[in-house]
């Protein structure tokens, strides 16, 4: 244990180096382009209100009651879902590096983490200007920031077990992001938990992302999450940090073997 601990605060005190990559790694996507990081709000707009018109139609939805609902599920399962999406690749993007260069391998999740948060402040901001022409701004609840920060740990501590397990068992990388489009449906992204009977409410409950998303756009519409809401985003979270605490002091001198 004291040398994961020891290997997370070498990484963390790499945060000028991290974040600098992670900001070069978003923008150089959109180097020479005329409209540069403006693609990534056209597409953020244009996927959550095609959603909404048809979704709203579907289940009679008002559209300025469905917009936030659908833009901010879809940021907030953006973020959430990197687990399943992207964390498999996390080590073995970085093979060259980390078989030639001694980094804290908690570095590289520090670094993914923080350019999916980068794009997620970015749509944020996109999202709240649109609000305001769309005439449904609410004023969001502070416990936002404990479910973000609650989130950002379970994506650390999962990122990196996954990204562990994916090196090793490689089918593991095709097999979890597959499961990512499951996963939109099958989480009350576009949808409300309400309009699922009482005895198909267990998808929802039992769905750890609807806890992760619900914890983080709840508050951002000026709602409190409920319980069950904060008990399955608690449960991702210190299931996490338990699982990592024993699997990466164990398998980290393996990571360069295994990419």
């Amino acid at each position: 244990m004291d040398k994961a601990i020891r290997d997370l605060i070498a990484g963390a005190k790499l945060y000028p180096v991290w974040l600098f990559q992670a900001y070069h790694e978003l923008s150089a996507k959109f180097k020479r382009t005329a409209l540069g990081s403006l693609w990534i709000a056209g597409n953020f707009l244009f996927v959550s209100i095609a959603i909404s018109l048809v979704w709203g139609e579907l289940f009679k939805v008002d559209l300025k009651e469905m917009l936030p609902h659908a833009m901010l599920g879809n940021l907030c399962a953006g973020l959430s879902l990197w687990i399943v999406a992207e964390a498999p690749e996390l080590f073995l993007n970085f093979h060259n590096i980390i078989k030639n260069h001694a980094y804290p391998f908690t570095y590289f999740a520090f670094e993914k983490i923080a350019k999916n948060m980068m794009q997620f402040a970015h749509n944020l901001v996109i999202f709240y200007i649109f609000m305001v022409f769309n005439g449904t701004l609410a004023i969001p609840n502070p416990v936002f920031a404990l479910g973000l920060a609650i989130n950002l740990i379970s994506l650390f501590t999962w990122g990196m077990v996954i990204g562990m397990i994916s090196a090793r068992y490689r089918d593991l990388r095709f097999l979890l992001p597959s499961l990512t489009f499951l996963l939109y449906f099958l989480t009350p992204i576009y949808w409300n938990v309400d309009r699922l009977s009482p005895e198909r409410r267990w998808i929802a409950d039992l769905n750890p992302i609807n806890g992760m998303v619900s914890v983080m756009r709840e508050p951002l519409m000026g709602h409190f999450p409920s319980n069950s809401n904060w008990s399955g985003a608690l449960a991702m979270c210190l299931s996490g940090v338990a699982i990592w605490l024993i699997v990466f002091p164990l398998f980290r001198r393996r990571i360069p073997f295994w990419v």
